[in-house]
């Protein structure tokens, strides 16, 4: 009976351990299509998601899982992992903002002017690198 139990206990460690462990996944793209959910108050860019994942829902259903904020369309080039729908660029990713195409219509454009390349930014929980800005797009790469 003890050993019954001994291995049941173990087989439970080792299912948490894997489903903790399965809940992000690293995939690398050419290219892919993201939205930038950045504070009105602000102006950070708390964190990016799935371009997909914004056209499944209808705009009240944005608006009230993000309030205050913008979205702006961008590209991802390079390595990330997926949490849920979050993205986290890997070190060494590329992403183009485009600093004029803002999602669920608006004609607010990202204040890109105050960024000059080398400038440091933060995308929520990691850092990127200004890498060259023009009109209508702002080039970052993850550090």
């Amino acid at each position: 009976m003890g050993t019954i139990k001994l291995k049941a206990g173990l087989f439970f460690v080792v299912l948490v351990f894997f489903n903790i462990n399965c809940n992000a996944q690293v995939l690398s793209t050419r290219e892919t299509k993201v939205i930038m959910v950045v504070s009105e108050k602000s102006d950070e860019i708390s964190h990016l998601e799935l371009f997909n994942t914004f056209q499944k829902m209808n705009s009240p259903e944005v608006l009230e899982k993000y309030p205050n904020s913008q979205f702006y369309i961008g590209l991802l080039e390079g390595s990330y992992e997926l949490n849920k729908n979050n993205i986290i660029p890997i070190k060494g990713s590329t992403i183009i903002m485009y600093t004029d195409r803002q999602y669920l219509s608006g004609d607010i454009l990202f204040p890109s002017d105050k960024f000059s390349a080398g400038d440091q930014i933060d995308l929520g929980s990691i850092k990127a690198k200004v890498v060259s800005k023009k009109k209508g797009e702002l080039i970052l790469k993850t550090q």
